[in-house]
């Protein structure tokens, strides 16, 4: 377990702590009671993204893999171009954001994304929530670029993970492989329990090639925030 994910349970396990002790069991029961069907029972794979999930996977595929009950449509805004529908929303081990293109549908999707440290989920090369910036180096074994950080202080890495495959002919390991129909995303940010005031440290810059020589400097302040994937209407992967 990662150090930001160590904090949150301590916090986590301090809020319960408070809660009378009925509270808890009945929370406890609560999960229980969620239990899937046997008919949508979902297997390993479907804990690994971009796994078997494409652009043709649709809200019917999911109900399928994990059981109807599980999931939870979200309202979308009247000007969104995406609709969203959370796998096991109350669930932190299991939950997952799915976006759709076609939102009368809820077809062709658009990305699926994981974003809390206790998931199951695991990415290409067992990327999780939480993971060092060097760690996510590691698992891709070359390096990789991203996109500079927003004002959230977020930075994205989509589709390049093999920037200098120029150099040496091989790709990153968390590079697209055959078979997969999506991208592999994940998203950079600081570390829960780094200063605020390390934000204005972080670079606004359009590219961020990893081997930046700001990044010994940098990467200890980072972890993956989230991670996922995705595609474009544009792709063809056959």
């Amino acid at each position: 377990m990662t150090r930001t994910c160590r904090f949150r349970s301590v916090l986590l396990m301090f809020a319960l702590a408070l809660l009378p002790a009925t509270t808890v069991v009945r929370a406890q029961d609560q999960v229980q009671a969620k239990a899937l069907p046997a008919a949508a029972v979902p297997q390993p794979e479907d804990w690994q993204l971009p796994g078997t999930f494409s652009q043709g996977t649709s809200l019917a595929d999911l109900e399928t893999r994990f059981g109807p009950d599980n999931l939870r449509k979200v309202t979308p805004a009247a000007d969104a171009y995406t609709c969203e529908v959370i796998l096991f929303p109350d669930d932190p081990a299991r939950r997952a954001h799915a976006f759709f293109y076609d939102c009368e549908k809820l077809d062709q999707l658009r990305s699926i994304e994981i974003r809390d440290c206790e998931s199951r989920w695991r990415g290409k090369g067992g990327v999780h929530v939480g993971m060092s910036f060097a760690g996510l180096r590691e698992r891709n074994g070359k390096g990789f670029g991203f996109s500079g950080f927003d004002q959230d202080g977020m930075g994205t890495a989509h589709d390049q993970w093999s920037p200098a495959i120029g150099d040496d002919a091989t790709l990153g390991k968390l590079d697209v492989e055959e078979g997969e129909r999506m991208y592999f995303d994940v998203r950079l940010g600081l570390r829960a329990d780094a200063p605020a005031s390390d934000k204005a440290m972080l670079p606004r810059d359009s590219y961020f090639p990893s081997d930046d020589p700001r990044i010994p400097r940098l990467a200890p302040l980072l972890e993956v925030i989230s991670f996922g994937a995705s595609t474009s209407l544009d792709d063809e992967w056959d």
